[in-house]
This record gives structure tokens, C-alpha cells and sequence, in this order.
């Protein structure tokens, strides 16, 4: 009798990609035990992290309308969530006031780093109209940045049987949040994996930063500024 023949390995992982998302996706966050959690699959994709700068300072500025702050966080996020989503990217999660988002890690997108960096163009771009059209009145404006890296992840179950959720592991994912800690307004800051990728499409210069907090290796770190900012390094 006929057998199928084997997937390569790239087509394999794939299957098994799709299937930890559908999986997720129909069953929710960790909302009922299941016998087996979907074995992790080890792929390529870009991170891509926002964070709104002086967003303490803004937290305190509503201390006594929290309701308030909330309104405009959302309507902040909103235009991120968008000029994520036009890329093709996937929001992993929400972090404080920012977000976590993934390219290449939902299917195979083999222009991933030209994803990404679309994205935070376009989600810096959607936010400074925001500031044109609402800084006037709410008295302060929100200045984003954003950080990139690119290169291998673990996706996979992270919890256990009883409670888990997906999660997008790796090296690439801890430097992209560093990163974002220190990108200032407008500014994107993005690995050297991340440059070379779209070095002949975008003007960015090689920072004088080399490390990231918490991590051994050192790295070339370059930075875009879209609003003629610069962020402070120190």
C-alpha cells in the first residue's frame, strides 16, 4: 500500500507552526486542562517592541482620572495595533503601556525584517498624527519608540497542562525589549541583523552602544530617528 511521503523538515515545522496557532487561538488562554500540549517548533521571524516614553510622568498627570488615561492609552494602541496588523505582524502581547509583536513567527514570511520595519514606520507615522490632531487639546503629546531584532525563536506551550499560553522565546525577543527601553521619540532602534536587512531602503546610523542590560555578547545597535529626535543612549 501507498504511504504519503514524508514533509521536509521547513514544510513539517510549518504544520506544526499552524497547528499551535489554531490550537491557541480556538482554545483561549490556559481555560481548561488538555492531556497534551503541541510540541514547540524553533523558527525565524522579526520582534518588534512600542513603548511610550514618559509614560510615568503621564500616569501621574492622571492620577485622579485613571479612567481617563486609559482612554488615551487605547487610543494610542489602536493606531499600533493597525499599522502592525497592515503588515502582517501579530500582536504576541500587551507590555505596560507597549506591545509585543511578532513577524514570520505566525506562517512563513520570508520578508519578515521588511515587515517589522514597515510596521514601526507606519505605527511611529500613526501616532504623530494622533499628537497633529489631539496634543492641542490634551495638553502633552505621546512620543513612541520603538526596538527590532531578528533572528531564531522557540514557539511553543509555556505554562503546563493545567494553565498555559503561547509564547515566542529567544535571544532576539529579551534584545528587542531592551532595545525599546532605550529608543527615544520617533526613534527605532534595531539590530545589525535587523540593518543590513534594509540598509539600502532606510538611512540609519550605528550607535555608540554595544551592549544590552542583562546580556554577555556585544552587538551593533543602529537607530532610525523618524522625527529628527535622539535618543539618549547613556
Amino acid at each position: 500500500m501507498d504511504t504519503a511521503p514524508a514533509l521536509p523538515d521547513h514544510a513539517d515545522d510549518l504544520a506544526r507552526l499552524l497547528h499551535l496557532r489554531q490550537t491557541y487561538a480556538d482554545r483561549g488562554p490556559g481555560l481548561e486542562p488538555w492531556p497534551a500540549i503541541p510540541l514547540p517548533v524553533l523558527w525565524e521571524a522579526s520582534i518588534l517592541f512600542t513603548d511610550i516614553r514618559g509614560f510615568t510622568r503621564l500616569t501621574e498627570r492622571f492620577a485622579h482620572d485613571p479612567a481617563g488615561l486609559l482612554d488615551v492609552l487605547n487610543v494610542h494602541l489602536k493606531r499600533v495595533l493597525r499599522s502592525i496588523a497592515i503588515c502582517g505582524g501579530q500582536v504576541e502581547k500587551f507590555v505596560g503601556d507597549g506591545v509585543m509583536a511578532t513577524f514570520g513567527a505566525s506562517a512563513s514570511q520570508p520578508d519578515h525584517v521588511d515587515r517589522a520595519m514597515a510596521a514601526a514606520i507606519g505605527l511611529i507615522g500613526a501616532n504623530e498624527a494622533l499628537n497633529r490632531r489631539n496634543a492641542a487639546e490634551w495638553g502633552f503629546r505621546l512620543e513612541v519608540g520603538v526596538g527590532i531584532a531578528s533572528g531564531p525563536v522557540v514557539i511553543g506551550a509555556v505554562g503546563s497542562a493545567d494553565r498555559s499560553e503561547l509564547g515566542v522565546l529567544g535571544d532576539v525577543v529579551n534584545v528587542a525589549a531592551r532595545l525599546v527601553t532605550h529608543a527615544g521619540p520617533g526613534e527605532v532602534l534595531m539590530t545589525g541583523t535587523v540593518y543590513h536587512a534594509v540598509a539600502d531602503m532606510l538611512q540609519s546610523e550605528l550607535t555608540n552602544q554595544s551592549a544590552v542590560r542583562g546580556r554577555s555578547g556585544r552587538l551593533e545597535i543602529y537607530r532610525m530617528s523618524l522625527l529628527g529626535g535622539r535618543g539618549d543612549l547613556a
